[in-house]
């Protein structure tokens, strides 16, 4: 692998979940699961597949948990819109409270 290819592999195992370290990516984790999810990743990308297609190929394999960027979809659009709109709600409250003091 060129030093392009080892950086972009090192990037996609800073993304990738590790299913037997709580909460660490497979690229802090020495686990026999990371180190192969390593060499999985690598002879993906030396097959030529792009970011997306790795990330989509381990998606349909583990599910949405695997990935800590898990993107916008239906499933997980509450996800991006709560805190959106718990600032909405929050901004209507203190206004409220504001405007009733004038």
């Amino acid at each position: 692998m060129s030093i392009a290819e080892e950086n972009r592999a090192i990037n996609l195992f800073k993304e990738v979940r590790c299913l037997v370290c709580q909460g660490q990516t497979i690229h802090e984790s020495n686990s026999d699961f990371a180190e192969s999810m390593k060499k999985y990743i690598k002879s993906e990308l030396e097959n030529g597949k792009t970011n997306d297609e790795v990330f989509s190929s381990l998606i349909e394999k583990y599910g949405q948990w695997i990935v800590y960027d898990p993107g916008v979809s239906r499933n997980t659009l509450l996800l991006w819109a709560l805190p959106l709109l718990l600032f909405l709600v929050g901004g209507v409250i203190i206004a409220k409270k504001i405007f009733r003091k004038i």
